[in-house]
């Protein structure tokens, strides 16, 4: 036996009324709301829906609009047209309804797009999603601004900057410090707010966003349309954070959207140059005077910072350029008339540190920017560039040595030299235990702690017992293990994919 169907209307009206039997604002608007009224009955029959309620269809961030009690007026009048339906259909009143119907209008661009929830009434669990678009007009803008008590159709939008575009972006004044104030503006499900930027200065643009919402960020040369950057979660919590060298008099633009279709709420945005006095900057760069990379240039970086460094090679050559010290840095190689990226880098060095090794022209300029790996990173650092000791090194008296079948001698308290030839050379060493006890076993460049070698120790039947990589000063390795008597063997190898000087091997007894 069919259900007794029954329809209760309670319309939220402000300003102009429009009844089921009006002309529609826009044509497409009909087909929309009757291709939603179909799938969302599609939805209530299965769930076997007895009791629904059409609650309100809100714009920005709550308002109550002629278009959303528009929509509501005909939705009901959908669904209540629907044949085969087994429900109820409460509007307004919700207390007696076991699901509920509701959503948010949001403008994009040239289209209004209305977003519906099916919402369980007993523990408001959304069991439907759906989405309708129909062309927008003047009259739609007209019945979305009378909400606010009147305004121009232009001005329907999100905030005081709308109806932004890609053709029509806000500018925007770069700051010069990271403390320059935000723009507020306000995003809804869909949107996208447009930002014209033109740097008055040669420099390291920063464009983020502030705020408590999951934004995403594009950054484009505005001539060319060329995408330049895009970026997530770099900034604070959620927000964007894109940084790019920039040149002073041209034109860029910054794209802010949600993370997600669904994204809304509040957001600051803001750009700016870091300009400190007597910082370095792309423009006055720290003149660096390229060595045999014993001794760095001891900085300092401040939360924020960007330090640059001016090379100018004397030959040509694979050049290190890395930094030292204990804070987590980023290095990024330019070449300094083009401004072309060349390399970038965050931890080949030691440690928390950046390394790059780069094929350089002599008489060219190269430009090195240092910065934290993340905007809230200060401390002091160390910076240096080099070239490697010229050419291969020659092969060592134990060669060849590169399996345990080769393994050469070493006597416990006599150190052996050593050189790797070649960034592949492994040397294989075996020793006697005749005393059990603790042992030291070491590998260090000879000039400095600064080749990285690694070592793994094996028993007489090739089992690998302990290896060690930086267990020495710096880069060198060292263990320190108790052993049995009888035969190991050390198998020896560098990091480095040009190995610079020879080495120290040595095992003693403690």
């Amino acid at each position: 036996m069919k259900r007794k169907f029954t329809l209760i209307l309670f319309f939220f009206v402000l300003n102009t009324v429009f009844s089921q039997t009006a002309e529609s604002p826009v044509v497409q608007m009909d087909e929309a709301v009757r291709s939603l009224a179909r799938d969302i009955h599609v939805k209530l029959a299965e769930k076997r829906a007895e009791r629904i309620a059409i609650s309100q269809f809100v714009y920005n961030n709550g308002n109550i609009t002629p278009l959303g009690s528009y929509w509501s007026n005909q939705l009901i009048g959908e669904l209540a047209n629907i044949s085969g339906r087994n429900y109820s259909i409460i509007s307004g009143g919700t207390n007696d309804a076991e699901w509920t119907i509701s959503g948010e209008i949001v403008l994009a661009a040239d289209i209004v797009r209305v977003y519906s929830r099916l919402i369980q009434s007993s523990n408001r669990a959304i069991e439907g999603s759906f989405q309708s678009s129909f062309q927008r007009n003047e009259q739609i803008n007209s019945m979305i601004v009378s909400a606010s008590g009147g305004g121009s159709s232009s001005s329907a939008g999100r905030d005081p900057y709308e109806t932004d575009s890609w053709e029509n972006p806000v500018s925007y004044t770069i700051g010069s410090s990271q403390t320059v104030p935000v723009m507020t503006r306000g995003i809804t499900a869909g949107d996208e707010d447009f930002f014209l930027l033109v740097p008055d200065r040669n420099g390291r643009l920063t464009v983020e966003t502030t705020g408590s919402i999951d934004t995403y960020m594009y950054l484009y040369n505005y001539d060319n349309e060329e995408e330049l950057g895009n970026n997530d979660d770099a900034g604070q919590g959620s927000n964007a954070r894109i940084s790019y060298n920039v040149r002073a008099g041209t034109r860029y633009l910054a794209m802010v959207r949600g993370y997600t279709s669904s994204t809304s709420g509040s957001y600051g945005f803001r750009a700016y140059i870091i300009v400190r006095e007597g910082a370095s900057s792309w423009e006055n760069p720290v003149s660096y005077e390229i060595g045999n990379g014993e001794d760095s240039v001891q900085r300092t970086l401040n939360a924020g910072d960007e330090e640059y460094f001016l090379l100018v090679p004397d030959r040509n050559g694979r050049l290190t350029i890395e930094t030292t010290g204990r804070i987590d840095t980023y290095i990024e190689l330019f070449d300094a008339e083009s401004r072309d990226l060349l390399d970038e880098n965050d931890d080949a060095g030691q440690n928390n540190n950046a390394r790059i090794r780069y094929n350089v022209t002599a008489g060219n300029s190269y430009i090195a920017m240092v910065r934290g790996y993340s905007g809230s990173i200060s401390g002091s650092y160390g910076f240096r560039a080099f070239f490697p000791g010229a050419g291969r090194l020659s092969s060592d008296q134990y060669e060849p040595d590169d399996d345990p079948s080769q393994a050469k001698i070493i006597e416990t308290g006599t150190p052996q030299q050593r050189t790797f030839h070649s960034e592949n050379d492994i040397d294989w060493v075996q020793f006697q235990v005749s005393r059990a006890g603790r042992y030291i076993i070491n590998a260090r460049g000879v000039n400095s702690n600064r080749l990285d070698t690694y070592i793994e120790l094996f028993d007489g039947s090739m089992n690998s017992i302990a290896e060690d990589d930086d267990g020495g000063d710096s880069m060198s390795s060292r263990l320190s293990i108790n052993l049995n008597n009888g035969t190991y063997f050390l198998k020896v190898w560098c990091i480095d994919e040009e190995p610079n000087q020879a080495y120290a091997l040595s095992v003693e007894a403690q």
